[in-house]
């Protein structure tokens, strides 16, 4: 045997087992005394693979030298205690897309990483000791509804989207078989799609809200409300977010180690009352514009706010004198938001959809609304529209409308 195909065939720690049906199953084994160091996994299942055909076993051979490298890897003390997961497994490569510093993870927004870091907990939680050389679709099915019996649809949903992004950088990134071989599994298999919110507020429910916001002393609660539900803001896009800074600069407004970013500020409104605010989902690609004077409802809140306040944040928390944190913001909502007869089930993020599901009402082109909620998709802007039975009813008057006319002979 020539040396390059000897060195093509070198499998170490590469163990066949007979079944009765004749099935060779096939297995990769770690060093027995590095196992009972720790090393983990102890084994990982080869699938997919059949020793009997040559090009096959040149596989085969090339994922055992692999596993083989990442055991002598950790034996030499290469793992770092950022990742103490056993290499191969879904911890492992969960953990590495959270903490490796070239990891595309630190590129992302902050709230996409608290996304991601959320859900690594629960799959690693559930799931992360198992070798990813061992999983196939079914396991993942089984997986999923774990999740949702546990988290609920949408919950699993996320564990799937986060588990797909964790599987492509060790495929990528980290050039693992084992991941390339799930990751285009993964690629392949469809998951039930989750269902859409259906509920909004309504221009009703707005009105009901600010008298009690106002009555509580939140002033600045009714103003935040009424801008999204008037300019179909997000409420990061009003509130704005809090951040560690990470940089060890102390520029813009600070509260210790936490920078405030993304929200409304005095100087995106000009002196003629338009309002240029960049985006945060799009982080600042896209400018949501809007003429402020023709809303009554938000120029009778901005009014409110008193001419020397006028600058830095729209929106400050009466409490504290400085912008809200998000979780204080919530409670303070809900406790309105109940005083004003909103429904449990209609959320404060609802007051978008209902900006949006108001503009088809009224018979607003989808082009113009696309643009008032700054998406870049029109099927967006749909996912968002709420209002069907008024828009259905429209329809059908226009269609018998135009069936009364025929029958006139107009």
């Amino acid at each position: 045997m020539p040396r390059s195909q000897d060195h093509e065939l070198h499998a170490p720690g590469l163990k066949r087992m007979k079944r009765h049906n004749g099935r060779i199953d096939l297995y990769w084994v770690a060093d027995e005394d590095l196992v009972k160091k720790g090393y983990q996994p102890k084994t990982i299942r080869i699938l997919g693979l059949d020793w009997n055909l040559e090009t096959d076993r040149v596989e085969i051979a090339a994922r055992c030298r692999h596993y083989q490298a990442e055991m002598l890897e950790w034996a030499s003390g290469g793992d770092t205690p950022a990742n103490p997961h056993g290499h191969g497994t879904i911890a492992w490569v969960c953990t590495a897309f959270e903490t490796d510093e070239d990891s595309p993870y630190h590129e992302k927004r902050p709230d996409t990483q608290r996304f991601y870091s959320q859900w690594i907990k629960s799959i690693v939680k559930t799931v992360g000791q198992r070798p990813i050389a061992s999983v196939i679709g079914r396991d993942i099915r089984r997986w999923r509804v774990q999740w949702q019996e546990m988290h609920g649809e949408r919950a699993a949903r996320a564990c799937i989207q986060t588990l797909r992004r964790c599987i492509k950088y060790g495929a990528g990134d980290l050039g693992n078989p084992a991941c390339k071989t799930l990751a285009a599994m993964l690629e392949e298999m469809e998951f039930p799609i989750t269902k859409g919110r259906k509920v909004r507020a309504t221009y009703d429910l707005v009105q009901a809200f600010r008298p009690k916001a106002h009555e509580s002393g939140r002033a600045s609660i009714a103003l935040a409300v009424t801008l999204q539900f008037d300019l179909g803001l997000r409420q990061k896009d009003v509130i704005g977010e809090w951040v560690r800074a990470g940089d060890g600069s102390r520029e813009g407004i600070m509260d210790g180690e936490w920078r405030w970013q993304w929200g409304l500020t005095w100087d995106q409104i000009d002196q003629n009352w338009i309002l240029k605010k960049p985006t945060s989902k799009s982080n600042g690609n896209e400018i949501a514009e809007h003429d402020l004077k023709l809303y009554p409802d938000t120029m009778a809140e901005l009014s409110k706010v008193p001419s020397h306040r006028r600058i830095g944040p729209v929106l400050i928390d009466e409490g504290s004198g400085k912008p809200y944190r998000a979780r204080h913001f919530r409670d303070l909502f809900r406790r309105i938001a109940d005083d004003a007869g909103w429904p449990k089930g209609v959320w404060n993020m609802d007051s978008r959809a209902g900006s949006v599901s108001e503009a088809f009402e009224a018979g607003a082109d989808p082009a113009d609304v696309m643009k008032h909620a700054t998406h870049r998709q029109i099927s967006t802007t749909m996912g968002y529209n709420r209002g069907a039975v008024v828009q259905s009813a429209r329809v059908a008057e226009l269609r018998v409308a135009k069936r009364q006319k025929k029958e006139k002979g107009e």
